[in-house]
């Protein structure tokens, strides 16, 4: 449900054209850049001027959604130039897809001094306290949120295909094509509103899934025959990418996107982990079915966090380490 208060106060807000910057959290995946950019458009459809900063670089399998290119990129030198002053001038800030301003990392620092407004649009647990809020964890993607919000501020006429295309693929992203347990009712309600103003499901469903090249392809076998492991009574899998691994199939950003998911084509897995190890730290990755809350898990034992069925955390113990720790404490989950 659209918080009616935050909605006039950012009718209030953007009554008149406004200075607006968008960020979104490090290494964005398609909800992140697909509501971002989305909500870009909308925004400039309604005269504002509007810069959308990435505070890492994002994966090239996801330059397909509509606007990439204007996306500033805060680990590149000019970038970051552009970013420190379109953040000095910016009037509102948007944060969208997290909801904690130390998560920005980088441009963190620029962001916390601007005097501008900070407006939120996130459907992730816990978020901090934001003069306008947009925070709800009922929603399945932020591009869905957005969806409602425009569609409750009365401009759903303004969604062309550009927008729907970008909210589209942020939506499906986070739902797994409508297969994860987020899907509601309104997911589905939103995604016919999309297609109706011009999203392609097939075309965003290509861009999503049919995206690999034969290393990468490759890869995935391997990861799979080599690196999965089946424990706690079938009830548990996980796979271990440590930097052998990675160097072997020259592994880029966004090569991993995915590889968590396979485990539960295993029937009775009902917890599947990724752990990749990245310079002095192992990155983990949570997903679990039903009441099993990863959540919390990856917040008490893992500095992560996220969703119910859906986490992340990592660990500076190592990878050998780590599996054991994980191991024993994974038996809380059931």
């Amino acid at each position: 449900m659209i918080n009616q208060d935050a909605i006039q106060a950012l009718r209030e807000l953007l009554h008149t054209p406004k200075k607006c910057v968008i960020v979104t959290h490090p290494r964005p995946d398609a909800d992140a850049i697909g509501s971002s950019l989305g909500w870009k458009h909308y925004l400039e459809k309604k005269g504002h001027l509007v810069t959308f900063i990435s505070p890492t670089h994002y994966t090239a399998n996801l330059s397909w959604i509509k606007g990439s290119e204007s996306i500033v990129d805060y680990e590149d030198e000019k970038g970051v130039r552009i970013a420190k002053t379109k953040i000095a001038e910016a009037e509102v800030i948007f944060f969208l897809d997290f909801n904690s301003i130390a998560r920005l990392e980088k441009p963190g620092d620029s962001v916390a001094a601007s005097s501008a407004v900070r407006v939120l649009i996130d459907h992730h647990l816990q978020p901090e306290p934001f003069p306008i809020s947009f925070s709800d964890t009922s929603y399945a993607a932020t591009c869905e949120l957005i969806y409602d919000i425009i569609d409750t501020l009365g401009d759903a006429d303004l969604i062309d295909p550009i927008i729907a295309e970008d909210l589209y693929a942020g939506l499906v992203s986070d739902t797994g094509f409508f297969q994860h347990p987020n899907t509601t009712p309104n997911v589905h309600k939103v995604a016919a509103g999309l297609i109706v103003r011009g999203a392609s499901p097939d075309y965003v469903s290509d861009k999503v899934n049919n995206i690999f090249d034969e290393r990468r392809l490759h890869y995935f076998g391997y990861a799979l025959l080599e690196k999965l492991k089946v424990v706690n009574e079938g009830k548990v899998a996980y796979i271990s990418i440590d930097k052998s691994d990675a160097r072997k199939f020259n592994l880029q950003l966004g090569d991993n996107e995915g590889l968590v998911n396979y485990p539960f084509k295993i029937q009775g897995v009902q917890v599947a982990v990724l752990f990749s190890e990245e310079r002095e730290k192992v990155k983990i990755s949570f997903r679990s079915k039903g009441d099993i809350d990863v959540n919390t898990f990856a917040r008490k034992y893992f500095e992560g966090g996220g969703h119910k069925n859906a986490a992340g955390g990592k660990s500076m113990i190592g990878m050998e380490e780590t599996e054991k720790k994980f191991i024993e404490l994974v038996k809380e989950l059931f």
